[in-house]
């Protein structure tokens, strides 16, 4: 099934008993889910487009609580806490997920840190996880897609808006060589990246895809101004 969770010890069974009766709501939603064959899926300009944010960075904390899921019933949420370093999508106004640093008065400012959160997480010794949600590490450099959802930033079509980033070894002593080595979104074939690439290039991609999101809309809307 898509949502598994742990069994504590036999002392603690009155405990879990009192707690299975809180999250069948929710349980039986997704139990009828088998695992990730039942997400849609989505191609890169259907995940390009469907996120409010587009970024990387470095996950610098991770925190589970018990939140409430869709309003069907409490369930363990993971606060996924991520220093950026580079933003390719943005969405004006104000977030309490988003911490910006003021550049001038007015101006929304640029973003220095993002909280996303995914279904799963462990509190003590109980953990719970949902084979669809993509999963975090503290110091682990990720490429996120993200859009609103249960009232909060989450990745854009579950697992498939997560990619683990990494950098090559450096090409040191050829000439024009990148001495830092190139940076890697590593992609495969369950997601709408389908292989790893640069993410230079893929940036690329999305910012073209943005592109003639826009141009199209403008397009559209004057002809509705021509047709009046």
């Amino acid at each position: 099934p898509v949502f598994q969770q742990n069994t504590p010890s036999k002392a603690a069974g009155k405990v879990m008993k009192k707690h299975r009766l809180i999250f069948l709501p929710a349980l039986c939603l997704l139990a009828c889910i088998e695992g990730r064959a039942a997400v849609v899926e989505l191609d890169l300009e259907k995940l390009t487009l469907r996120s409010s944010h587009i970024f990387c960075g470095e996950v610098i904390a991770t925190e589970s609580e018990w939140g409430d899921f869709l309003g069907l019933g409490r369930a363990m949420i993971t606060k996924v806490k991520i220093k950026i370093s580079e933003v390719w999508k943005d969405s004006l106004g104000k977030r309490p997920e988003i911490t910006r640093e003021a550049e001038s008065p007015g101006a929304p400012g640029k973003i220095t840190e993002i909280t996303i959160r995914y279904l799963g997480g462990r509190i003590g010794e109980r953990w719970q996880r949902c084979a669809a949600s993509p999963t975090f590490s503290r110091g682990e450099k990720v490429l996120v897609f993200a859009s609103e959802f249960n009232n909060s930033l989450w990745t854009t079509g579950w697992f498939q808006g997560k990619y683990r980033l990494e950098r090559t070894s450096p090409n040191q002593g050829r000439p024009g060589a990148d001495s830092a080595g190139k940076l890697l979104v590593r992609g495969s074939q369950q997601l709408p990246v389908k292989k790893p690439m640069e993410a230079k290039a893929l940036r690329l991609m999305v910012r073209r895809l943005l592109l003639e999101r826009r141009s199209s809309g403008r397009g559209t809307r004057e002809k509705r101004g021509a047709d009046r």
